[in-house]
């Protein structure tokens, strides 16, 4: 087994990162080994300023600054992982530090995007029942992509209303709509059954009637994005943030849509906060029963 598989190995069974995670690492890596290898750097033989220059040759490709952040990231952790492994003496990477990658504000679709990304002129294939059912559960419940391809026709429980998410760290129960029940249970039982092999157990299908790759299912997004004209750069997070935001516009609790999310990121919950309807700001300064008095506790009169 080679250091690179010793250490995919470790992080994936010992640290018990997420697959996404240890898949980001694993393509880091190699790319960082076969940067030593064409510069005829020994491993053992890795210096501080060998780390800096292979910065420099990924800020000189083009490469975002979040994704040269995430490299750094995999490459300290692995040199971590040589040096307490006794693989090698030092630990070249201690002293990197990573670049500061901007906290934008959430990017969310409004509620006329979602009515549009979500209006299908006719489900008249079992393709387009599903493709239907994947928005409308993705918007319905704020379940990750990754959660999705993941998750098997067993964790639906259309007698009580609930999805069962089982993936990763942040396994929960998320009720159901009644109309993210209705086209779930309408693809379960006109689309699926066309579209998945016999012995497949995941709930939705791609057309070789297996589970989806993340790609797969991202490029039916775009697809459905394109058709419904909207030009924003749709990602693997913007429904899931909207789902969250126009629930909490809405007047649902931030924690109970915390919850839902197993978000247990303090910056998401910060970013949701920033994107709070003004008029709820408004509402609470003009209804709230202690309105009437200043601060230092004298009367308003």
């Amino acid at each position: 087994m080679g250091v690179i598989d010793e250490y995919i190995k470790y992080i994936q069974d010992k640290k018990k990162l997420s697959k996404n995670t240890v898949s980001s690492y694993f393509i880091d890596i190699k790319k960082y080994m076969e940067y030593l290898q064409e510069n005829n750097i020994a491993l053992n033989d890795v210096v501080e300023n060998d780390i800096i220059s292979y910065m420099i040759e990924l800020e000189k490709s083009n490469i975002s600054v979040a994704t040269v952040s995430r490299m750094i990231s995999s490459i300290k952790s692995f040199h971590d992982y040589l040096f307490f492994s006794h693989k090698c003496i030092l630990d070249p990477a201690k002293s990197i530090k990573k670049p500061k990658v901007e906290k934008n504000d959430v990017d969310i679709l409004t509620e006329d995007e979602v009515e549009a990304l979500l209006r299908f002129p006719k489900l008249s294939t079992p393709k387009l029942i599903r493709d239907k059912a994947i928005f409308e559960v993705l918007y319905g419940t704020g379940v990750k992509v990754s959660e999705l391809i993941e998750m098997k026709l067993e964790d639906v429980s259309l007698d009580i209303d609930y999805i069962y998410c089982n993936t990763g760290k942040n396994k929960r129960v998320i009720p159901l709509s009644d109309v993210t029940k209705l086209y779930l249970e309408k693809y379960i039982k006109e689309g699926r059954s066309y579209l998945a092999l016999d012995e497949e157990e995941y709930l939705f299908v791609s057309s070789l009637g297996q589970r989806f790759t993340r790609q797969g299912l991202w490029k039916i997004i775009k697809k459905h994005a394109n058709r419904a004209n909207i030009n924003k750069n749709i990602n693997p997070s913007m429904l899931r943030h909207s789902f969250a935001i126009h629930l909490i516009n809405e007047g649902a609790n931030i924690a109970v849509v915390s919850k839902i999310l197993g978000n247990t990121n303090l910056s998401s919950l910060q970013g949701y906060l920033n994107h709070i309807n003004k008029n709820v700001r408004r509402e609470i300064k003009e209804k709230h029963p202690r309105k009437e008095y200043q601060i230092g506790g004298q009367h308003n009169e």
